[in-house]
Formats: C-alpha cells, structure tokens, sequence
C-alpha cells in the first residue's frame, strides 16, 4: 500500500514533469501563441494524469505563458510587443544583480562548468538548437551560482519569455554574435569580473530589445 506523504511526492514530481515538458512546448512555439487548448488536449498530448497538467497549468498561467478562461479552457498567450518591453526593461536590471552576484560568488564546480559553456559557444554561428540548449543551460548556471532564491524566482519567467522571442526570430538573429557576448558572459563570472559580466549582459539585451522593436514591424 502506498503511504499518502509517498503519493504526494509522486504527484508533485509528475507536476514538475508535466511543467517542464508544456513549457518547453510553449516556449519552442509548438503550441503557437494564440492557440486555444483544452486541459484534456495538453494531457493526453504529453501523456500526463490531468491532476499534474492542472497544476503545471496552473504555474504556466501564473507565469502568463497561458490564459485560462473558466469553463471555457485556455489560450497561450499572444506575444506581444508592449508587454515584451517591460519584460526587458525589468530584466535587465535584476540580471544586472545576478551576474554581479554571480560572479563574486559562483563555486569552483559552478566556474569550470561555465568555463566550458564558453568554449562551447566560441565560433558558434549556424546550429540554433545547440545555441538554444546552451542558453538555458547558462541561464542555469548563473541562477545557481547568484546563491539567492529570490532573484532567481524573479527572473526564472522573463528568462521563459525571452527564449520564446528567440524562437520566433532564430531566422533573423545573428547567432555568432549571440553566442559571442554569452561566452564573454560566462569567461566574466568565471573571472570574477562582475564589469565584465554586465557589459557581456548589455550587449545580450541590446539584441533581445531590437528583436522586440521588431515585432512592431512584424506585426
């Protein structure tokens, strides 16, 4: 017989589970923006009970990735270029404090990983989802190494908007230099250089911000 508290457990895990497979498949435009879904559709999609899709459903709309509409199901939510903006404008000060924090204090396992991000990302110029996997994989690497929970919940949903930008625009973004100041990035924290990091960080979200005044144009 299975205990409650080992029920729990397990339920929570299938959430999380849940979680990160709708969130990658919001983010990778899988599920397009604007799409009317129903929690029975994403369940049976991603092969999850609907208890666990409700709660990743749930955190997803929390972090406005989809809108639910009761008794009448749910939409992903559109991109849009105002709420983009502010998005960016947020970011880019608290990533400011992280990559400083980061920097002062990342482990010595957490500075050889970031280390070798950085060589992984030299020259890189034409494989786009070896540049997305290595995005995030940096964004976690910063959020662990930053040592404060407060700024990484704060920044884990813009991170989440932002590389599904990167997706509807991977045609048009200039990889080499998108994967050049993420590896300056990366070499700054692991130099301690938190001047260094910021201004490897400007020059990220310059390109998050002109791919942004895009969608104006885009749309």
């Amino acid at each position: 017989m299975v205990s409650a508290p080992a029920t729990a457990r397990r339920q929570r895990t299938q959430a999380e589970q849940a979680f990160d497979v709708l969130e990658n498949r919001l983010v990778t435009l899988d599920l397009p923006p604007g799409e009317p879904v129903l929690e029975k559709e994403l369940a049976e999609m991603i092969g999850f009970g609907r208890t666990p899709v409700r709660e990743a459903v749930q955190r997803l709309s929390a972090q406005g990735l989809l809108r639910v509409f009761p008794r009448k199901g749910l939409v992903v939510t559109p991109v849009e270029r105002t709420e983009l903006a502010q998005i960016l404008e947020v970011r880019r000060v608290l990533e400011r404090l992280l990559v400083v924090k980061a920097a002062e204090r990342a482990s010595h396992d957490q500075r050889r990983a970031l280390h070798a991000l950085a060589i992984h990302l030299d020259g890189l110029s034409d494989d786009l989802q070896l540049y997305m996997r290595l995005d995030r994989r940096l964004d976690e690497l910063l959020a662990q190494a930053c040592g404060n929970h407060y700024l990484r919940s704060a920044l884990a949903p813009m991170h989440t908007h932002c590389r599904r930008l990167w997706y509807m625009n991977l045609p048009r973004v200039d990889l080499s230099s998108a994967a050049t100041f993420h590896a300056a990035l990366a070499r700054s924290v692991v130099d301690g250089d938190g001047g260094g990091a910021i201004r490897a960080l400007n020059g990220i979200m310059t390109i998050l911000e002109r791919l942004v005044d895009d969608l104006g144009v885009l749309n």
